[in-house]
């Protein structure tokens, strides 16, 4: 007999959980593009291009690989995906500071990504233990986990990149200095600390879930082979509903991030300093973008159970995209600071209210599915983000080249502040798209009830 499980227990766990595992993952993530420049030597045309090759190999990895462990979270149980998830995260972001060369670190970010991604098998393992009329809110509570999460880490990190320096202390526990004649390991000791705190909040993570997280998983039987001219595919018999909404979270994606991994050198542009003197300032800024979206996964994740998608996306809509624009022409810390609060204080409520339409419209045993490929499309959303970003940048390069300005700005600044322009735009565009989502809704309404 199975055993009861307290949604509301399980949901704390998972709770605490993520909030380690994202703590973990901004800890030194977000200062890849810092950690590349100082510690292979790059120049900032090569640290632009080669931030742009990590994140595309990073969320390569996890568009392939999401779909894979979503299938097999539904025939293997979805608290397994999420203890491989926590656990090989753990080990594998720590063996970056190994990496000799910068082509090596993306080679392994690829490999990271391949077995990470927390954030889909808690999903998934979040609404196959609540009531269904409680998705809105648990979606929007785990919601405020990653995000509260990278609160955490970004503040942490940014203090540790700045101040964690190799210092007299580090000297009497492990004398590195007598063994590195070119200073490598000394340098960048900051770096090391931040991947090495990494490892630790993720296995953290892993405990929590492997002791206190309960799933009442039951195999699924093996189904009778289908019959001639029906489908046995994965994402068979989804509806064009369901369809509808997936394609709505890679455009979100694409909006909400196209200037995730270009953030530290915006700062770098409005704050008019260099690398680890800005790290603080990329703690604090990430900070208040994730408390924002915190404060927003709460609120609007109580109630997209009650209030029509469309309410509340076109606000949304509208604020965040003139507060991206704010950000793109801010002209020192506290004005990006403000505005990157309010764009994500905005946008933060968009995926608790479209996760909970999906958890809806969805069949309940291809969840896993459904979330895994929720997870790839967010992911390739945010390639496609980090693409284009690197594009306009390389565009701006070309155009104002041979000492070229706009209002004083060079190219390079001028290629960076663009890039929050994009996502403003794209932001603008749901607007149409969730008129089309909520007809395909509607639709697939009156074909189930005319079938009754």
């Amino acid at each position: 007999m199975e055993k009861k499980i307290n949604w509301k227990f399980n949901l704390t766990f998972i709770w605490l959980a993520e909030i380690c595992s994202r703590a973990g993952f901004s800890m030194a993530i977000p200062f890849i593009p810092f950690y590349m420049r100082d510690r292979y030597l790059l120049t900032d045309g090569d640290v632009k291009t080669n931030v742009m090759y990590f994140s595309v190999a990073g969320s390569l990895a996890l568009f392939l690989s999401f779909p894979l462990w979503g299938m097999v979270g539904d025939r293997m149980g979805r608290r397994l995906m999420l203890l491989r998830a926590m656990f090989c995260s753990g080990i594998l972001y720590a063996s970056f500071m190994f990496a000799p060369t910068v082509g090596i670190l993306i080679l392994l970010r690829f490999v990271t990504g391949f077995f990470s991604g927390t954030v889909s098998p808690a999903q998934a393992l979040v609404v196959t233990t609540t009531p269904d009329e409680h998705h809105g809110f648990a979606l929007g509570m785990l919601s405020s986990s990653v995000w509260g999460g990278n609160v955490l880490g970004l503040i942490l990190g940014g203090l540790v990149v700045k101040y964690g320096a190799y210092n007299a202390f580090w000297l009497r526990v492990f004398r590195f200095a007598d063994f590195d004649p070119n200073g490598i390991v000394v340098k960048n000791w900051s770096y090391n600390m931040a991947f090495a705190l990494t490892m630790i909040l993720f296995l953290v993570a892993g405990l929590i879930v492997l002791f206190l997280v309960k799933e009442n998983f039951v195999p699924p039987q093996p189904k009778p082979k289908t019959e001639k001219g029906s489908s046995s595919w994965a994402f068979a018999g989804f509806g064009c509903a369901v369809y509808a909404i997936l394609g709505m979270f890679l455009w979100m994606s694409f909006a909400n991030r196209c200037d995730e991994h270009y953030l530290p050198l915006l700062v770098e542009v409005v704050g008019k300093l260099k690398g680890k003197s800005v790290a603080d300032m990329v703690g604090v800024i990430g900070a208040a973008a994730a408390f924002g979206t915190v404060s927003a996964a709460i609120i609007v994740g109580f109630f997209s159970d009650k209030v029509a998608p469309r309410r509340i996306i076109l606000p949304i809509a509208f604020i965040g995209s003139a507060a991206m624009i704010c950000q793109a022409l801010s002209v020192n810390g506290w004005m990006l600071g403000i505005a990157r609060f309010v764009t994500f204080l905005a946008i933060g409520g968009l995926e608790p209210t479209v996760l909970g339409l999906l958890s809806r419209e969805s069949p309940k045993e291809k969840r896993g599915t459904i979330f895994g490929c929720v997870a790839s499309l967010r992911i390739a959303g945010l390639m496609m983000g980090t693409f284009v970003g690197w594009l306009v940048t390389r565009a701006v390069d070309f155009l104002l080249r041979d000492g070229a300005t706009i209002l004083g700005q060079e190219p390079y600044n001028v290629g960076i502040r663009c890039i929050p322009l994009v996502g403003a735009t794209a932001l603008l565009l749901l607007i149409p798209w969730i008129f089309f989502v909520e007809r395909m809704v509607a639709r697939r309404h009156a074909q189930v009830a005319d079938r009754k």
